[in-house]
């Protein structure tokens, strides 16, 4: 089964159940702390906690401290990677989601954790270059969101092209969709480690990011980098 197809049933205190995709957000979203008790504590999902050290693994190469970091986390969600790095001692959080009520769970959940939370679709937000260059974001995080009819290659690709050099990123990939051919994130990555894009991969480790439904490991890669000064 795919992880877009895995699915569980909700029973609610008044008795009523409700069966739901993992990747119905905008469900999952609209029950407060539903998100975390089936995809992080039952499911096990380590890439919120994995991409936060790789980001403040590749800043401390570049002797940069948590305060100096001012971060856009793409596919934020209701908010989850933006609390492990604001716990990391990073201040200025700016958030995006293609989902609506991932925003309004965000604020109910997790009030003022973002500077800035922009929602819409990554191709048609012209804003975010505005908040880049008026809040000089210098790193991008995106955990688990590219591929799977998420976040397109070149539209991260694009967005990073804004950033100056010395910027960071740091995301997580399905180790399937990492590989060269096989996916528009692959290649774009392949092209990275030939150095392309004047950005050179710093961290490249497999781990498990979550369990299946039925209780197997799914592993990704966690990958940060550099843009060259």
């Amino acid at each position: 089964m795919q992880q877009s197809e895995e699915a569980f049933t909700v029973t609610f205190a008044q008795g009523r159940s409700e069966r739901m995709r993992l990747h119905d957000y905008d469900r999952m979203y609209a029950v407060p702390g539903l998100y975390e008790e089936v995809i992080q504590r039952q499911l096990q999902c380590a890439s919120p906690a994995k991409i936060a050290d790789v980001l403040l693994r590749v800043a401390e190469l570049e002797s940069r401290e948590p305060h100096l970091l001012r971060v856009l986390d793409l596919g934020a969600g209701n908010g989850i990677v933006g609390e492990e790095l604001r716990a990391r001692g990073v201040d200025v959080l700016v958030g995006t989601d293609s989902a609506r009520e991932a925003s309004t769970a965000t604020a109910r959940d997790r009030p003022g954790l973002y500077s800035s939370y922009v929602v819409g679709d990554l191709k048609g937000m012209p804003e975010l270059g505005t908040l880049v260059r008026e809040l000089g974001i210098n790193c991008i995080v995106c955990a688990g969101a590219l591929g799977f009819e998420h976040i397109e290659a070149h539209s991260f690709m694009e967005l990073w092209d804004l950033l100056a050099p010395g910027a960071i990123f740091a995301l997580t990939v399905h180790e399937d969709l990492a590989q060269p051919g096989t996916s528009d994130i692959g290649d774009e990555l392949e092209a990275l480690r030939a150095g392309e894009a004047d950005t050179d991969l710093v961290i490249s480790e497999r781990f498990r990011h979550r369990l299946t439904t039925s209780g197997e490991p799914i592993h990704y890669l966690a990958i940060g980098a550099r843009k060259r000064a």
